[in-house]
Order: C-alpha cells, then sequence, then structure tokens
C-alpha cells in the first residue's frame, strides 16, 4: 500500500523502510550521495564565509546552506538526521533552508561533496576550504571542476532536483462553429525545463559552459535559450520536447533518481510520456487521463508521496 503526505500533514514521520514498493534494484550503485548535494548545493546553495564582526575580533564562522521549498520538509528532515545541521523556516517565502554550520558536520559534508562540483559555486566552495584548512592546519583537498561525464554519477540529479521542471503541454483543439475554422490546434506534448542564472555574483563567472554540457547531454547542439524574468534577471534556458532526447534523462534516472518532491510531478510527467510513446494521447480516454494528471501536478499537487526516502539509509 502506497501512502501519501498533504501539504497539511506534511510534519508526519516517514514512512517505516518496510514500504519500498518504489524503490528499484536496479538503484543500489547509487553508492555515493556526494555528487548528488553537490549538484544540489549548486543549484539552490550558498555559502557564508567568516569574518570579523567587531573590533575586538570576533569571528562570525562560515556555513554551508541549501534553500527548499516548504513541501521539501521530510527531505530535510532526513538530511538533517544523516548529516547533521539545523532548519531555519522561511514562512514568508515559503521556504526552509537547511544550514551546516558546527565544525565537524561541516568539514563531514564538505569532504562528501568535495571533488564533485561543476560551477562557478566551486570557487566559493574552495575558499571555504581554504579557510578552514589555513585556521585548523587540515589538508582539505582542493579541486578543479569534475569533468567526468553527466552519466558516471548523481550530480544532474541532484542540479535538477534543484532547478529543474516538468511540463506538460496540453492544448485543446478549438474550431469556430460557424465557420469550421480551426482557431487553436490541438496539442500534447512532455517538456523538460532546466534554468539557471547566467553569473554567479561571488566571481563574475559565467554558467554557460556547464548549461552547455547539460544540453549537449540530451544531444542538442544548438546555441543555450535564455530566458527573462523582470528587467534585470536573465537566465539560461534548457527546454527539450523530443521524446528520443528525452529519453536520455529517463533512462538517467533509472539509476540516480530525484529526492525531492519534484519526484513525484517526474513521476506523473512519466506516465504522460509513456502515453505518448504508445500514440494513446491520440486516444479520447488517453486525453482525459492526461488533462487529469497535469491539472494535478507541479503548485496544483496537494499531495506528496515520500516513501522513496527510506532508500537514503542505504547510500553514503
Amino acid at each position: 500500500m502506497t501512502h501519501f503526505y498533504s501539504i497539511d500533514k506534511i510534519y508526519n514521520n516517514l514512512e517505516s523502510s518496510s514500504d519500498l514498493s518504489n524503490i528499484k534494484d536496479k538503484n543500489t550503485h547509487f553508492y555515493s550521495m556526494g555528487p548528488y548535494l553537490a549538484g544540489l548545493f549548486e543549484g539552490d546553495g550558498h555559502i557564508i564565509l567568516s569574518k570579523i564582526i567587531n573590533s575586538r575580533g570576533k569571528i562570525r564562522y562560515p556555513y554551508l546552506a541549501i534553500t527548499f521549498v516548504y513541501k521539501d520538509l521530510p527531505l530535510v528532515k532526513k538530511f538533517v538526521e544523516l548529516y547533521g545541521g539545523r532548519i531555519r523556516f522561511k514562512n514568508k517565502e515559503n521556504a526552509i533552508v537547511w544550514i551546516i554550520n558546527t565544525h565537524k558536520e561541516l568539514v563531514n559534508l564538505i569532504n562528501l561533496m568535495n571533488g564533485n562540483l561543476r560551477t562557478p559555486k566551486l570557487t566559493q566552495f574552495n575558499d571555504l576550504i581554504l579557510w578552514l584548512n589555513n585556521r585548523y592546519h587540515y589538508n582539505i583537498s582542493i579541486y578543479s571542476p569534475d569533468q567526468s561525464d553527466l552519466n558516471l554519477n548523481g550530480w544532474l540529479a541532484g542540479f535538477i532536483d534543484a532547478d529543474g521542471g516538468f511540463k506538460i503541454r496540453y492544448t485543446e483543439k478549438l474550431i469556430e462553429e460557424n465557420t469550421k475554422k480551426v482557431l487553436t490546434k490541438g496539442r500534447i506534448e512532455v517538456r523538460f525545463v532546466l534554468e539557471q542564472r547566467q553569473i554567479f555574483p561571488y566571481n563574475n563567472q559565467s554558467y554557460k559552459d556547464i548549461m552547455y554540457k547539460i544540453q549537449s547531454f540530451f544531444g542538442i547542439t544548438t546555441d543555450l535559450k535564455i530566458s527573462k524574468h523582470n528587467i534585470d534577471k536573465i537566465y539560461w534556458l534548457i527546454e527539450v520536447t523530443s521524446l528520443t532526447k528525452l529519453n536520455f534523462l529517463v533512462q538517467y534516472f533509472n539509476h540516480f533518481p530525484l529526492f525531492t518532491a519534484k519526484r513525484n510531478d517526474f513521476e506523473d510527467w512519466l506516465k504522460v510520456y509513456r502515453l505518448i510513446e504508445d500514440k494513446k494521447h491520440l486516444t479520447e480516454d488517453g486525453k482525459l487521463l492526461i488533462k487529469h494528471i497535469k491539472s494535478n501536478m507541479n503548485k496544483k499537487r496537494k499531495e506528496f508521496n515520500f516513501c522513496h526516502l527510506v532508500y537514503l539509509n542505504k547510500v553514503q
């Protein structure tokens, strides 16, 4: 029996480890959370570096944090259980922040993520390591950006959990009653979207290279698109609608799964993907089913299945 969490019940305890009906054995080689956490951090994380805060030399110690939407609370609670840290609630923004600031927990998380970062945030991450090395005489390694194939670890899953989106387009066919003229062509499609800001302010480095690499993951060789939010916010944009190209992502998630509430939307998105693949979206029953699935996704979703979190007990 599958159990669900509603928004109002999101504080409930996670399901027991006996409910593993949706955890696939094929995921067992996802042996390290380091790349996934690195991708999640590089999408929605930030670092506050140490600084002196008064004339007597009092130091504010550094910390690492990752921001989530409120519905991801079960996942964040699981991270606190596994890796430590604390949770800060930002009620006005409908967000929560996982903060890792105690010395031992911070060093452990850095060691887990180290060597797996791929974006301009690596500069700040390495500055944090340098501060720890200098102050505590550690010998934590400093790495260049990871250039390995995206298919080899869970970094992309973490980055998508932070900044990706799964969307369904469902457009009704509209015909003018008197003239029978087609006003709107009916269209059904699945779409994957990934947005990331163009520049990291800390070092003014561009995200263009990593976004090109992600776009190449889908076999797309065209220039990156851009999207604008308000006047001054410009993002790199990747949009994929081809079933053939999207299949690369579907196969990737078989090995390196999502863990946020976004996994629920992906699973519904995948149902529609399969319906289109089998041409069932051309039937009336298929159209009704797709319309129903779309009506309960993303911002319209009221229930969330987090049974997959028990899988995190198996990984490092």
